[in-house]
Order: C-alpha cells, then structure tokens, then sequence
C-alpha cells in the first residue's frame, strides 16, 4: 500500500477516538501526519496468554509504541 492509502485507513480506524469531550483531542486537532515504515515485536508464551507488543521503525529501531494485553481474568465457577 501506498503511505496515502495507509494514512487513510489509519483515518477510519481512528475516525470516532475523541469524539466525546473527555478525550481531549480529536483526528482534526492534529493536522501533521506521517507515514513510517515500522515493524511490531510481539512477546509471548504457550503457557500465559498475556501479550506485549513493540513498535519500533524499522530502519532506525527508534521506539514508536508499546502495548501490555495482560491475560484474561479467570472466571469463577
């Protein structure tokens, strides 16, 4: 894809944070966009199944983002 196709589908997955007012900002209070080509490292295991997730610019290795999905609750029985 081209980084104006990947901007616009970043646009539609983005296209309703913010709307409310708790949030602070909007997709149309930040005017400057930019494309990067980046890679996401994932960490995880057979036995837990909790996840991190690193992005990182490929060429570079500078740190874009990071994420924790802790692993699901149990439900008691």
């Amino acid at each position: 894809m081209t980084n104006e196709a990947l901007i616009a589908e970043a646009r539609k997955v983005v296209q309703n944070i913010g709307r409310d007012a708790e949030a602070g900002v909007t997709l149309d209070m930040l005017p400057k966009v930019q494309a990067v080509d980046a890679v996401v490292v994932y960490f995880t295991s057979d036995e837990h199944d909790g996840k991190i997730e690193v992005f990182l610019e490929r060429e570079s290795g500078k740190f874009i983002t990071a994420g924790l999905m802790p692993p699901k609750a149990k439900q008691s029985t």
